[in-house]
């Protein structure tokens, strides 16, 4: 008996327990989960729906052709009926190995792609018809990412080296006008300060090109 309602007593404790851990949500809130659910419902359903839909059309279409080449062979001679087939099997024979073609080539398009680096979903874009065609298409893809990274690494620092000019005309924070603030005669603690929160690689370049003598702010390494 006391084995019994101890284990009443767990039970009772363990569903206050989840209890306790269930997430409760407002009316709103719930009302919005629900519309959420719903909606991806109805689109999974829908694309479901398409699906059939397709299938369906594929067998109309697959039955109307069957009918229709039964009735052409019912037409033939026994060595047109038999020359008619042999096309056929020919024909099948010849879709499955470009298919198969179509495969190995994609998978070697996507090995290329995948060890340069490059996303797969450029595949439409570099695979060609052969494997020599698409390692041509791949190498000016690759030259072409190379000189955007190239032109935007140089814009970089482009800017890293010619900073903006300010209000005045001259160059933040630069020295060809003597506005250094690392420099003897523009010598700033302020304006130092300003730079390095501002911009540290900045601040490095100004102080390596001021090699101040005295005490000076410098950014954090």
């Amino acid at each position: 008996m006391n084995n019994e309602n101890q284990n009443q007593d767990n039970e009772k404790e363990m569903e206050k327990q989840n209890s306790e851990n269930e997430v409760q949500f407002t009316d709103e809130q719930q009302a919005k989960i629900d519309e959420l659910i719903a909606s991806k419902i109805a689109k999974e359903r829908s694309k479901s729906d398409e699906r059939v839909k397709q299938l369906k059309e594929k067998q109309a279409q697959d039955l109307q052709e069957a009918i229709e080449k039964a009735e052409k062979r019912a037409k033939m001679t026994a060595d047109e009926r038999a020359e008619d087939e042999r096309k056929e099997r020919e024909a099948k024979v010849q879709k499955q190995m470009a298919d198969l073609e179509r495969e190995k080539r994609e998978f070697h398009t996507k090995s290329l792609l995948l060890d340069k680096g490059i996303s797969t979903d450029m595949l439409p874009l570099v695979m060609g018809q052969t494997d020599e065609e698409t390692n041509d298409r791949l190498s000016v893809l690759e030259n072409y990412v190379n000189q955007q990274v190239e032109q935007t690494t140089k814009e970089l620092l482009k800017g890293r080296q010619n900073p903006s000019a300010n209000s005045n005309g001259n160059q933040q924070g630069g020295s060809v006008n003597g506005d250094n603030p690392w420099a003897d005669k523009s010598f700033n603690l302020t304006k130092q300060m300003e730079i390095t929160q501002k911009d540290p690689d900045l601040a490095k370049q100004m102080i390596a090109q001021a090699q101040p003598k005295n005490y000076y702010i410098k950014p954090e390494i």
